[in-house]
């Protein structure tokens, strides 16, 4: 029987020892350790052991001789008749020789798969070393527990190396990506390429969520499949690619909102032109009449109709940003208290006889520089709006406040850090819902029913007058809750001035000096024609440009009455250009129904005086001219 343990032919190597010595070694062994059997007969066993293996073969030797069984693989390393190391693996049993225990050991050579591990080990120590510190983070998985997880992951996710030890790296996936990220696993696992990446949602252990870009592939670790996962944090990303679609539309925004102010500037040149009649002729005929004259209410009512449309043609200027706007020194709380003092806040309150007013106005707010009519419009438009919003009733509360800005506000990517007048108007009515929110600035956009409630523009002017004012606008909504307004407006430290009484004609009644007016429309040189000579002054009229530069060489004027927007031929500032060359220090007013403040000021610095916006009024005309006049 022993002769068939220690057989000569089978691929392992067989070693019969007793007391520590060897006894027998098959054909395998001698080759394997490079000794004849003359040279190893009697020799110790332990002479062919390694010296750092000698108490780990002693160990396992005593334990199979006292019974003991070991399941665990060792491996020991054989040292061959020329010093070559090999390593080994084996398994003994006790059997009888000569009548006295003896062990036999089944050597299985090991040495490649040590050189196999050991390669792997250096590779995967390579592997540690070439991800650790990368910028990208990096876990290896293995049967969903992580394996290894680099520094930057590890620093991102507020991990220790300690804390990683038996932990699923599935802990970590949101639960509402957890679906995707096994399906892509069972289905890599299955052979299928998956190299896309995807975003997936990390969660660190305090519960702050991570959006992440991951792309995953399977790998070899310690001699069996895992996964490999690179991890990008792309919150940045995101942010820049929410930042830019925003931007794209406001973008989109501004250029319908400069579309629309285009068309809504012509209609508004036109309708200036058409009102000028409307309301200064009944200026100039109520003038004549006496007080008690029956002609006086008809002619009263079409002024203050013309009065009315051209607020409306104020409005449109506004929204094309075309508009001149006049500008003094104001205080936002007269403003406000004006509005809810005025016919029209009456009206508005009989309509809605539920909606209570509450005023939270700073004592102390501090002036700013602007346009009195177009904030007050604006004031007016979103009390109405904020009416309209509480159908049932409610209340409207109007606040305003002084306030430091250096931040950002909402829907600005930048702002100039500065000091602002804030008024918010508040309602607790039925909000505003998303895609009309995205709107709601919008010429023409409204959900109000039109003819009764307004004329669409209303938001398009606040917008509008915002930015006139060198302002900010923000908004908060929630659908049945309610809607807030912020406007930040700039402040002035200058004081108010005192509004004039009006003046009486009088006092701007001219001397016969002479007067060009230079108009492409008939019928505006017609009306200002009549203003003046009501005015005694001696009045010419010229249709355009060219005519008034040739009127120019042959005679003199006290002052020219020049439009600035003629067509066809040279503009009002060519003609100024030409004349001055002429007769250099002619004075010269300035009219038209919109002008660009670029040409307004380029004109002004050639020596132009004051501007006068259509349609007239004949105090303003009149104490201009006598103003400019008497330089």
């Amino acid at each position: 029987m022993l002769g068939d343990l220690i057989a000569q032919n089978i691929p392992l190597g067989v070693v019969l020892t007793q007391d520590g010595n060897i006894c027998h070694m098959n054909e395998w062994a001698y080759k394997f350790t490079g000794y004849s059997a003359t040279e190893v007969e009697k020799k110790s066993f332990f002479e062919l052991i390694h010296p750092e293996d000698h108490e780990k073969i002693i160990t396992r030797q005593n334990d199979i001789m006292t019974g003991q069984y070991h399941s665990k693989k060792l491996r020991y390393r054989i040292i061959g008749k020329k010093g070559d190391i090999f390593w080994i693996r084996i398994r003994s049993r006790i059997v009888e020789y000569c009548g006295k225990p003896a062990l036999i050991s089944f050597l299985i050579d090991e040495t490649q798969n040590k050189v196999h591990e050991e390669s792997l080990k250096k590779s995967e120590e390579r592997y540690r070393e070439l991800v650790e510190n990368l910028a990208e983070g990096i876990v290896v998985v293995r049967d969903s527990k992580i394996c290894f997880i680099n520094k930057t992951l590890r620093n991102k996710l507020g991990l220790t190396l300690e804390s990683i030890v038996e932990t699923s790296f599935l802990d970590f996936i949101h639960l509402d990506d957890m679906a995707n990220v096994l399906d892509r696993y069972q289905r890599r696992i299955k052979g299928e390429k998956i190299s896309d990446a995807y975003e997936v949602r990390l969660v660190k252990p305090d519960g702050e969520e991570i959006i992440c870009e991951i792309r995953s592939s399977l790998i070899s670790w310690e001699g069996k499949p895992a996964t490999q996962t690179a991890i990008l944090d792309i919150a940045d990303r995101k942010k820049a690619e929410k930042e830019k679609k925003q931007l794209e539309k406001r973008l989109v925004h501004m250029e319908k909102m400069e579309a629309l102010g285009l068309l809504a500037g012509g209609v508004a040149h036109d309708l200036n032109n058409v009102l000028s009649g409307i309301v200064s002729y009944p200026e100039i005929l109520l003038m004549s009449l006496p007080k008690d004259h029956r002609l006086r209410r008809p002619l009263d009512l079409i002024h203050t109709s013309g009065l009315k449309a051209s607020a409306i043609v104020s409005d449109l200027l506004t929204l094309a940003r075309r508009g001149v706007m006049a500008t003094e020194v104001i205080n936002l709380n007269n403003i406000i208290v004006d509005y809810l003092k005025s016919p029209e806040h009456h009206k508005l309150l009989l309509y809605y006889t539920n909606i209570r007013i509450e005023t939270n106005l700073a004592q102390n707010l501090i002036n700013i520089n602007g346009s009195e009519i177009h904030l007050r419009t604006t004031i007016m438009n979103l009390v109405s709006n904020a009416a309209e919003a509480q159908p049932s009733g409610g209340e409207i509360i109007i606040s305003t406040w002084n306030q430091h800005i250096d931040k950002p506000i909402q829907g600005y990517e930048s702002i100039k850090e500065g000091e602002f007048v804030v008024v918010t108007i508040e309602d607790k009515g039925i909000g505003i819902d998303g895609k009309d929110l995205q709107r709601i600035f919008e010429p023409f956009y409204t959900k109000k029913i039109m003819g009764r409630s307004g004329t669409g523009l209303g938001m398009a002017v606040v917008w509008g007058t915002v930015q006139d004012h060198y302002g900010y606008i923000n908004i908060e909504s929630i659908q049945n809750k309610g809607t807030k307004f912020y406007l930040y407006f700039p402040i002035v430290r200058q004081q108010i001035v005192k509004k004039n009484e009006p003046v009486p004609i009088e006092e701007y009644m001219g001397n016969q000096e002479t007067i060009l007016i230079v108009d492409d429309i008939k019928e505006q040189r017609q009306i200002v024609k009549t203003i003046l000579t009501r005015l005694n002054y001696t009045v010419e009229t010229a249709s355009s440009g060219e005519e008034a530069v040739e009127y120019l060489k042959n005679y003199s004027y006290d002052l020219l009455l020049l439009d600035m927007i003629m067509d066809p031929g040279i503009d009002g500032l060519e003609t100024y250009r030409r004349i001055i060359k002429l007769k250099p220090g002619q004075k010269v007013v300035i009219v038209s129904g919109f002008l660009e403040s670029e040409r307004i000021k380029e004109a002004q610095k050639l020596g132009a005086g004051q501007y006068i916006k259509k349609p007239y009024s004949v105090e303003k005309i009149g104490l201009v001219i006598k103003e400019e006049l008497g330089k």
